[in-house]
C-alpha cells in the first residue's frame, strides 16, 4: 500500500514534521548532508522496521534524545513506531505487532542507491538477499522455511563450534534439510524467472547484452544435500562450521559464457544492476497485488545520463510509490510532464515545494 503521511520526530538530524505524498511520483531536493537520505531511511524504517545504513535502529535516534517516533498513514491501515535506546515497539491500526515479518509483508519496499551496485560485483549473501526479497514477498509460505533452515543452522553450528552433544547434529541435519530443499527449489525458479524476463523486456537497458542467470547450490551437484553434509561431517567438526548447504548458494551472471564481470564495463554493471531491480519489483508486482514503495537515492552520481533516461523510463512505468532524490533543484527530465510532488531538505527541514 502507498504511503500518504508521515510524521517523524527525533529522526535522525531531521526536525520534526509531518508530511503528506504524492501516490505515485515524489522528488526530494537538497545538498549533501542534508537529510535527503535520512527521510528516505525514515519511510523505510517505518515500512519494514529496519535501515538500509545501520543494522542498530537505535543509531536513527538525533542525538541528545531517547527515543524516535514514526506514524504513518496507508491506504488502508496506520503504523505507529517508537525505537528507545533498548525497546521497539510497533502498532499497526492501534494494536501491538510483536514480529517484524507482520509489518513487512504489508507493503514491500525496496531502494536502489550506491550499494545496490555492489548486487554483481560483492559476496554472494548479497545476491542470496536480491532473490529472497522477491520470494518472500511471492512465496506465502518462504518466510517460514527460511526461518526453520536459519534456526537449524544456527544450532548445528552451535553444536559444532563447542564440540558439545555432537550426537544432536543428525537431529539438526533433519530439521534443517528439509527447509532447504523447498528454498533451493524456489531460488531455481525464480532465478529462471528473472533471467528470461530480463532478456525480453528490459533489452534497451541491457545494451544488447544477452544475459544468462545461473542458481548455483552451494553444495556439489552430484551429491543429494544429505550425503554432501554427511561427507563433510568431519571436516565440520574439525572447523565448527556447516560448509554445505543453502547458506552457501550463489547466483552467476554470464555472458557468452563468461563472467560478467571479467568482460563487461563498469557503466555495463551498472546497467545490468538496475535492470535486475527492475525486474524484482516487476515480479513482485506480477505474481501479488500489492503496492510497491521505490526508494531511489541519488542514482545520478551512478549512472552516466544515457543511462538514467533509460532507468526512469522504466521505473515510472512500474507503477510503484517512487521517491527519487537529487542533489539540485533542477527537476530530472524524466519527470518533466508528470504529476509528482516535490521537497526541499536543508539543515534537516523538510519543506514542500511548489511545482513551476
Amino acid at each position: 500500500m502507498t504511503i500518504s503521511q508521515l510524521s517523524l520526530t527525533n529522526f535522525r538530524g531531521l526536525k520534526s514534521t509531518t508530511l503528506n505524498f504524492h501516490s505515485h511520483i515524489n522528488l526530494v531536493t537538497g545538498n549533501n548532508g542534508t537529510g535527503k537520505t535520512s527521510l528516505l531511511e525514515s519511510i523505510n524504517v517505518i515500512v519494514q522496521a529496519s535501515s538500509f545504513q545501520t543494522h542498530r535502529l537505535k543509531n536513527c535516534i538525533s542525538h541528545s534524545d531517547q527515543q524516535l517516533l514514526l506514524f504513518a498513514k496507508f491506504e488502508n491501515y496506520k503504523v505507529g513506531l517508537s525505537k528507545s535506546y533498548t525497546k521497539l515497539n510497533i502498532k499497526i491500526n492501534g494494536e501491538v505487532v510483536n514480529k517484524r515479518s507482520v509489518l513487512v509483508k504489508k507493503t514491500p519496499a525496496s531502494i536502489i542507491n550506491a550499494d545496490s551496485f555492489l548486487l554483481i560485483t560483492g559476496s554472494p549473501s548479497l545476491r542470496r538477499s536480491f532473490i529472497d526479497w522477491c520470494l518472500f514477498h511471492v512465496e506465502h509460505e518462504y518466510a517460514g522455511y527460511f526461518a526453520q533452515a536459519k534456526h537449524a543452522l544456527k544450532q548445528r553450528n552451535s553444536i559444532l563450534k563447542s564440540r558439545k552433544d555432537i550426537n544432536l547434529v543428525d537431529y539438526w541435519d533433519k530439521h534443517l534439510i528439509e527447509p532447504s530443499l523447498v528454498i533451493c527449489e524456489l531460488r531455481k525458479k525464480y532465478s529462471i524467472i528473472i533471467s528470461s524476463m530480463l532478456n525480453l523486456e528490459l533489452n534497451d537497458l541491457l545494451g544488447e547484452v544477452k544475459l544468462d542467470i545461473e542458481y548455483d547450490q552451494g553444495w556439489p551437484i552430484d551429491l543429494q544435500l544429505e550425503e554432501s553434509m554427511k561427507a563433510s561431517r568431519n571436516r565440520d567438526i574439525k572447523l565448527g562450521f556447516t560448509h554445505c548447504g543453502i547458506h552457501r548458494d550463489n547466483i552467476k551472471l554470464s555472458t557468452n559464457g563468461l563472467p560478467v564481470t571479467d568482460v563487461l564495463s563498469r557503466g555495463q554493471l551498472k546497467r545490468i544492476c538496475i535492470a535486475l531491480h527492475i525486474i524484482r519489483l516487476k515480479i513482485v508486482k506480477t505474481f501479488t497485488s500489492k503496492s510497491i514503495i521505490l526508494l531511489v537515492d541519488d542514482i545520478s552520481s551512478e549512472l552516466d545520463e544515457n543511462s538514467q533516461t533509460l532507468a526512469f523510463k522504466y521505473l515510472l512505468n512500474l507503477g510503484v510509490q517512487l521517491f527519487i532524490t537529487n542533489i539540485n533543484d533542477e527537476v530530472p527530465s524524466a519527470l518533466k510532464n508528470k504529476e509528482f510532488k516535490m521537497f526541499h531538505v536543508e539543515h534537516g527541514i523538510i519543506s514542500a515545494r511548489k511545482i513551476s
